[in-house]
């Protein structure tokens, strides 16, 4: 078998049953694991080399790849019999002990940081396309993104620093805090986040707590639930100055949860365009 991968020109070993190629190698075939790291391949457009991927990802790469799993129940044998050069996981989407025992078979592994910031995500998207080959065009990309951003924090800049409430969920209700990619994004518009001193990322709070701080802008991420019924729900209360004012934007979770550079401008431009639609 090996004198055959020689004559073939595959410079590889085998692991019980998995062909593993030489680290170095741009990879041809490519399980990914997170779904930012999909949608980043298809940023790239690279995904052509996906041949695996998780549930939970853009929609094109579910009809186009064989899927391996949820983020945290993954089909070890059927990466495996996909023969990956490459797989793709997060420290903050997958466990630990798989991304172990996938090494532990020798296939390559590479674990992308669980980004929350602006900066992390565009050196983590570079550091992607490098493993791709396309090290230029991500750093082209990056260039163009980090621009448009500034411009959109630089409009922003020029508004009011709106007390904002970004509400994750409704059953139990739970914010954003300031930690987080939403965080940045309330701060890149230029807005302060009513939840933000306090210490965990996604924190339970409850309505009164809401009244207290009296949001001037409340945005409902609308696909993790009903978003008729979140509205519903604070229509009721005229007093908070977002009601009030007409305030109260639904915005997509695809839109806002994915913490890729091309999703953060995308969202930036989103929320920017609802907090200041008077501005060119």
């Amino acid at each position: 078998m090996g004198k055959l991968l020689a004559c073939l020109g595959i410079h590889a070993f085998i692991v019980l049953g998995c062909i593993v190629p030489a680290q170095g190698e741009v990879p041809g075939r490519i399980v990914s694991l997170a779904p930012s790291l999909t949608r980043e391949i298809y940023d790239l457009r690279e995904q052509d080399r996906l041949v695996g991927v998780t549930s939970f990802c853009p929609r094109e790469a579910r009809k186009d790849c064989e899927v391996v799993g949820t983020l945290t129940l993954l089909n070890i044998e059927k990466i495996c019999a996909l023969k990956p050069d490459l797989v793709l996981a997060s420290m903050d989407s997958n466990r630990e002990t798989a991304v172990q025992k996938l090494k532990s078979l020798g296939i390559r592994v590479e674990v992308f940081q669980g980004c929350e910031s602006f900066t992390c995500m565009c050196s983590e998207f570079v550091r992607l396309g490098t493993l791709l080959g396309r090290e230029r065009e991500a750093e082209g990309m990056i260039a163009d993104i980090r621009r448009q951003v500034n411009d959109l924090r630089e409009k922003a800049s020029h508004g009011p620093a709106f007390r904002v409430f970004w509400q994750m969920g409704s059953s139990p209700l739970v914010a954003a805090g300031d930690d987080t990619f939403t965080g940045e994004l309330i701060r890149a518009a230029g807005c302060r986040n009513i939840f933000g001193q306090l210490p965990a990322k996604y924190p339970r709070v409850n309505i009164e707590n809401v009244l207290t701080a009296d949001p001037e802008v409340i945005f409902l991420v609308s696909d993790m639930e009903g978003s008729q019924e979140q509205h519903a729900l604070w229509s009721r209360f005229s007093r908070i100055s977002a009601v009030r004012q007409g305030r109260v934007y639904p915005l997509s979770a695809d839109l806002v949860c994915q913490p890729t550079p091309v999703m953060f401008l995308k969202a930036l431009q989103t929320v920017v365009a609802s907090l200041f639609p008077e501005q060119p």
